[in-house]
């Protein structure tokens, strides 16, 4: 019940039982059980070699290796060459000597960034090369929200990055058919870039070749946030037009069904693999191929039946394939043209204007939401609309791509007038989607809904479809039931028939209503996310009715505000951070909020909390000025103040205004949090010298009833203190620090004396992402890393 394959199983047991329903024989509705544990079977097969490929990996780690494979792919971006290398042959440096792995990964990316021995124009595709350097595996998802890159690799059949510092080529001979696609591809992306202007050259190159490196990133988020980013890939939309482009200009050269059928799929096929061969190409290309295929034998080609043959050859291939976004939105885009898409068209009526597209787009709207809110967090609910204004120009975006290259290649004049059509459609998305980002609500962070929530969307789905059906019954029974006049010239008007304005209001209604249904849950009691960044602290507190950030930063992950808080707190979805702390002026304690105030429109900040003497230090200041650029209303805090939120208490113990901090960490902010029995301690970097300031006046702040700590200075020797550990006394302590970091925290007398008082302490850097849950009576504690395994804390532990 738990197979990766069991979606794809049931599908395919379920068109198998629609057909014994049609009168077939009953014998095949056994099959669903031979699909089902075949599924199964070939899940667990791919999770034992997985576990293996974690072992093999693991055992090369931290070596001087040498990897013997063929070349299955180049790419260059933005002057980094980087292979894929498949059927490979693993040896590892041991004491001097190259010792044999037993490990064969399907397939790893090798970076040629700086390398010796081969030319780089030597290389080519079908060639067998070995290379040699430092593996890199690729990251883990170790917080709430971040992308996890090792189960996308790994879903592709590649294993690791081999940073290479030599190459050598062990058999020159190439591929003609796969080299030649290559330097075609090379040759094509040249051209678009010659004669299209920058700009337009990104898309033509991603759109016609697949190659979306020239996209800008202002300008890929620009068209996903707005809902059209698919226009960016290759995908069903492309590989139809191209296809069918194909099979057209062969039919009319006056070839046969089986001539241009069989053509037409083979050009399809080296197109495919041209465009790197995504699995939304793949899908596409099956379906395309099998359309072929009904037009040569004459029969007639379900869309439907396609798309589960595609899905269960990918299926089979790599299971792990069906957890990922894209090849669930492309499929779920393909059940709703197929099966609802249908049903909507004929209930609003097939001669009504625009219903056809309509149809579409609503249906492939209601079905993707759900995936979307699950994978990205957040949706564009204009995105309905503009799907509906620049899905038909696309076709003319494409056309005029192949037309840079298929004239562009006689002349740079004339391939610069077929860029004409496609620059000024683009321009005209441009303009489309500016306006669109600029109308209020144009983007609504939804965050990852839960199983309850997807299971209530699909029941309400398939409430919105059964209230169509009776609808169109009742009109079918109404249109039956009029009756003519005498004259037999004039009807007697219908009851019981909705007019088409109504539908399409019903049709808005019932999609607004779904965004509210995906819309996050409030938290009950309060949730704190100590999040793993790397070197550096942050952390999250949830309550009811609000949102408190305290520090974000980090100095080992650069983009620590785009790749790990921004999409933590879009996936739990939080829009509006009422509170944000900044405990001192380190990089590593602000560095992600700076993102937020500068970069990232998406989430506000509502107060900003500076340290009071480090309100002269640049980077303090600099803060403060986004703040007040992005309205936020900007306090330093000093020892004494304290803010409430409902049940939520902070309150900032040190330093107050006559304390004389000595250097930046000594400026850290000390917060206490309340919210009923449970008590949290921040300390930022403190040091033992503010430990000990802070202890003098221990009597009135209550330090003796912190059960949580949050660990000073990342586990630092310097901090955490005897006495000041013996003062507080706390049952728990999170320390937050980056895995293998250069300082080499926590240091292990800090782990000794939390041993020593019998304090459980839980580390970032071993289970990622901390989870602290309380009602303000029970806590419990859970890792995110070991997959959100509880640790027994369910009843609060009582002091000693």
């Amino acid at each position: 019940m738990t197979s990766w394959l069991f979606i794809p199983a049931l599908i395919a047991a379920g068109m198998i039982f629609c057909g014994c329903r049609r009168g077939r024989n009953p014998l095949w509705v056994f099959l669903p059980l031979v699909f089902f544990y075949l599924g199964s079977a070939r899940a667990d097969l791919e999770m034992d070699q997985l576990r293996e490929r974690d072992s093999g990996l693991l055992e090369i780690t931290g070596y001087y290796t040498e990897v013997r494979g063929s070349i299955s792919s180049i790419a260059d971006e933005k002057g980094v060459v980087s292979l894929t290398l498949k059927n490979n042959r693993i040896r590892k440096m041991m004491k001097g000597k190259w010792e044999e792995v037993f490990y064969d990964p399907p397939g790893i990316i090798v970076s040629l960034k700086e390398c010796e021995g081969a030319s780089l124009k030597s290389l080519g595709i079908g060639q067998i090369v070995a290379v040699r350097g430092e593996v890199q595996p690729f990251s883990q998802a170790r917080n709430p929200g971040e992308f996890d890159f090792k189960s996308y690799y790994q879903s592709l059949g590649v294993d690791f990055t081999l940073f290479a510092e030599r190459i050598d080529i062990v058999e020159v001979g190439k591929s003609p058919l796969l080299e030649f696609l290559r330097k075609f591809k090379v040759y094509s992306k040249t051209l678009l870039y010659r004669d299209a202007i920058e700009t337009d050259a990104g898309i033509f190159t991603a759109a016609v070749l697949g190659d979306k490196m020239g996209i800008s990133r202002d300008l890929k988020d620009l068209y996903q946030k707005n809902g059209i980013a698919h226009l960016l890939a290759i995908s069903g939309l492309h590989m139809s037009f191209i296809g069918l482009s194909f099979y057209k200009l062969i039919k009319r050269s006056g070839a046969g069904f089986w001539g241009a059928g069989l053509v037409s799929m083979v050009l399809l096929i080296l197109y495919g693999i041209l465009t790197g061969a995504s699995p939304s190409v793949v899908r596409a290309g099956v379906m395309m191929c099998l359309g072929f295929y009904a037009a040569c034998l004459g029969r007639t080609y379900d869309l439907l039946s396609a798309a589960s043959l595609s899905l269960f050859f990918l299926g089979f291939q790599s299971p792990s394939l069906l957890m990922q976004g894209g090849v669930q939105l492309s499929f779920g885009a393909v059940l709703a043209i197929g099966a609802i898409a249908p049903l909507i068209h004929g209930w609003l009526g097939k001669d009504s204007l625009f219903s056809g597209s309509i149809s579409a787009c609503f249906a492939v709207q209601m079905i993707t939401l759900p995936v979307t809110a699950f994978h990205f967090y957040q949706i564009p609910p204009y995105g309905l609309v503009l799907n509906l204004l620049v899905i038909p120009l696309m076709g003319g975006v494409l056309c005029s791509g192949l037309g840079v290259i298929a004239f562009g290649s006689l002349s740079p004049v004339f391939g610069t007038a077929a860029a004409g059509t496609g620059h000024y459609i683009l321009s005209l998305y441009e303009i489309l989607l500016n306006i669109a980002k600029e109308m209020p609500g144009s983007n609504i962070i939804l965050g990852r809904p839960g199983i309850r929530t997807l299971v209530t969307y699909g029941g309400l789905l398939t409430g919105c479809i059964f209230i169509m059906k009776l609808f169109s019954r009742v009109e079918k029974e109404a249109e039956k039931n009029s009756i003519d006049t005498v004259g037999g010239n004039e009807r007697i008007p219908e009851k019981g028939k909705i007019p088409y304005v109504g539908k399409l209001l019903f049709l808005t209604g019932f999609y607004i209503l779904s965004i509210f249904l995906i819309l996050p849950e409030p938290v009950k009691g309060l949730e704190a996310w100590f999040l793993d960044v790397g070197q550096g602290d942050g952390i999250l507190l949830r309550t009811e009715g609000a949102c408190v950030l305290i520090d974000g930063g980090s100095s080992s992950k650069k983009s620590l505000g785009e790749y790990t808080l921004s999409p933590c707190l879009k996936s739990l979805g939080v829009s509006v951070i009422d509170y944000a702390f900044v405990s001192h002026g380190d990089l590593d304690h602000l560095s992600g909020v700076k993102y937020l105030l500068e970069s990232c429109e998406d989430i506000q900040i509502k107060n900003l909390y500076l340290p009071y003497h480090g309100r002269d230090e640049e980077m303090i200041q600099s803060l403060a000025a986004l703040g007040k650029n992005r309205g936020a209303c900007v306090r330093y805090l000093t020892g004494g103040d304290v803010m409430k939120i409902g049940k939520l208490s902070i309150t900032c113990l040190y330093p107050g205004k006559d304390d004389v901090p000595t250097d930046v960490n000594g400026e850290s902010q000390v917060l206490k949090m309340d919210y009923g029995d449970c008590h949290m301690l921040f300390t930022g970097d403190m040091g033992e010298r503010e430990e000990q300031l802070l202890l003098e006046k221990k009597k009135d702040l209550s330090l003796c009833e912190v059960n949580v700590l949050k660990t000073a200075h990342h586990g630092s020797k310097y901090s955490s203190s005897e006495s000041f550990l013996d003062a507080v006394s706390p049952v728990w302590a999170v320390i937050s620090y980056g895995q293998g970091n250069s300082y080499g925290h926590p240091h292990k007398e800090v782990l000794e004396r939390f041993n020593e008082r019998n304090v459980t302490v839980f580390g970032t850097g071993m289970y990622g992402a901390v989870r602290l849950e309380t009602d303000g009576t029970r806590i419990r504690f859970s890792t995110f890393v070991d997959g959100n395994r509880n640790h027994g804390y369910n009843v609060k532990k009582e002091k000693e």
